[in-house]
């Protein structure tokens, strides 16, 4: 017995002294939304900018809405309820097509020059991307996608929500 106390004694002396820290706020977690069943609208996912970050926008949409329209949308900016609710964009506006070529990684051809857009908007790019694939049921094979611009190519992108 006394073997027994000076065990337990020696394990609450020898704590490994790593002391507790809070909880840390790293803001919303990327989302994929699967296609709805037969009958219903899917939900399109938007990635915007909300407090310097990269945040899904939920939009109910008739169907499934393929890479190059969500591209287009998101291109059009936040909604004016999106806009009062603190959404930006770090993208520039609509100004010709997006291609979404398949392959491993697919490529998404934009028209605008990509070399000055920051980190954000290549991830609004990017997560939208992987979002409107995931709900086409499609995915990029090896969770990449290149970008492709008239100045410059981006190889093996990710999205960084």
């Amino acid at each position: 017995m006394k073997k027994l106390a000076v065990l337990a004694v020696l394990l609450l002396v020898s704590a490994c002294g790593v002391k507790p820290t809070p909880v840390v706020a790293a803001g919303p977690a990327p989302t994929l939304r699967s296609p709805a069943t037969a009958g219903r609208g899917t939900d399109l996912i938007l990635y915007f900018v909300l407090a310097d970050r990269v945040a899904p926008v939920v939009r109910p949409s008739a169907g499934v809405v393929g890479v190059e329209s969500a591209l287009t949308m998101l291109l059009d900016g936040p909604s004016v309820d999106e806009r009062e609710g603190g959404y930006t964009t770090a993208l520039p506006g609509p100004s010709g097509t997006i291609a979404l070529t398949p392959g491993s990684p697919a490529t998404i051809t934009v028209p605008f020059p990509l070399r000055p857009l920051t980190g954000v908007g290549i991830s609004q790019l990017v997560c939208t991307a992987f979002a409107a694939l995931a709900a086409q049921g499609r995915y990029a094979v090896d969770g990449t996608i290149d970008l492709a611009g008239p100045d410059v190519r981006l190889p093996y992108q990710t999205c960084q929500a």
